[in-house]
């Protein structure tokens, strides 16, 4: 059975998304940035004492050592949880430096040119897929010179060296780009399963519940005067079970996944939440009360003089809406509570109305 719904109002292809910030590779790549610190500063500080004691290369030795205790200081903040994004930039700096400074100023037969090897895939872990490909270019440019330069030059020896580096050298990023990338599309999977309600797009109960998490975790700005207030409203169709009686089930989901692209078309963020059967949810944040009510005005107001046809036949749809304000230090439950009695003060009025406890009911018009 097919069902055409046409909205009188202007629609948009705008889509629910879902964030592309994997919570597990940021702290994967926080964790290798930590230990990598302290490793490289270690090894960078073994071959600094090598360098300046046994080797008579002070330049070398003095240039690791910088970046050694620079590395120990990056490690030491990871610990302390204040690293910043651009101790990830100073460390790949560091490392590729430390490295390309080793392999120019050293004989090839060493092997330290093998270390390039290594800085690839860091590059994609600690940056980044893009801005890993990016350095990793760029490094490839002034290394390739250095090992066609540095190469025996007999028997084409250096074309050779650089031929096989090259290959090994982006084989290493590709492996590391793949694997992240696999990684986190199927993490963007388990995240719609775990966070998405599967037939209207919209984020469900579980993700409503990290939303509070996290608003209560954020810290209050003391620069920024009164803290600016946020606002819920709980949209719920009115009179839903008639329409599943009269056209059936499968119509009403069609009417749902309606409602939910019209929802996300007046709200500019993806804050609409599928919290019940016909039950949704809208985080306002940034507005007062006299805004959070104009804007359920609109809603309420649009989704009324919307039609939704099936076959011959107009199905009209009201909401009724409920507004609460949240307040830091308020849970799921204590919120839902008051939310829930201003949305059934609503219905008790008689349906198709906009109800906050500050505010007068407005009349539908």
């Amino acid at each position: 059975m097919k069902i055409n719904v046409f909205i009188f109002t202007s629609q948009t292809n705008k889509k629910p998304m879902i964030s592309h910030k994997n919570p597990q590779l940021i702290d994967a790549r926080v964790t290798l940035h930590k230990w990598l610190s302290l490793a490289t500063a270690i090894i960078v500080l073994f071959f600094s004492l090598l360098n300046i004691v046994a080797l008579n290369q002070p330049s070398l030795g003095f240039v690791e050592g910088g970046f050694g205790l620079l590395n120990l200081y990056f490690y030491h903040q990871a610990q302390q949880g204040k690293m910043q994004s651009w101790h990830s930039h100073i460390l790949i700096a560091s490392l590729t430096i430390t490295i390309s400074y080793a392999v120019y100023t050293a004989d090839l037969r060493a092997g330290s040119a093998y270390w390039l090897l290594v800085l690839p895939p860091l590059y994609c872990l600690l940056t980044g897929s893009k801005r890993g490909l990016f350095y990793t270019i760029a490094l490839s440019l002034p290394a390739i010179a250095i090992l066609f330069i540095k190469s025996d030059p007999e028997n084409y020896l250096g074309y050779r060296s650089v031929i096989n580096f090259v290959l090994a050298y982006f084989l290493s990023y590709v492996i590391c780009y793949l694997y992240e990338n696999q990684y986190t599309t199927r993490d963007i999977t388990l995240q719609k399963m775990a966070f998405q309600d599967p037939l209207t797009g919209a984020k469900n109960r579980h993700a409503l519940k990290l939303f509070f998490e996290e608003f209560n975790k954020k810290p209050i700005d003391p620069f920024l005067g009164e803290p600016q207030e946020t606002h819920l409203l709980i949209v719920d169709i009115d009179y839903f079970k008639s329409v599943n009686d009269e056209f059936g089930h499968d119509v009403g989901d069609s009417v749902l996944i309606e409602i939910t692209e019209l929802l996300h078309y007046y709200t500019d963020n993806d804050q609409v939440y599928r919290i019940g059967g016909e039950e949704f949810l809208i985080v306002l944040q940034k507005h007062d009360g006299k805004q959070a009510f104009s804007f359920a005005e609109t809603i309420r107001r649009n989704i009324e003089n919307s039609v939704f046809r099936y076959h011959q036949q107009n199905i009209k749809i009201t909401v009724s809406i409920g507004i609460a304000q949240l307040n830091k230090g308020q849970t799921f439950k204590e919120f839902f509570k008051v939310a829930d009695k201003n949305l059934y003060s609503a219905k008790n009025k008689g349906r198709n109305l906009v109800h906050h406890d500050t505010m007068n009911i407005s009349e539908a018009m």
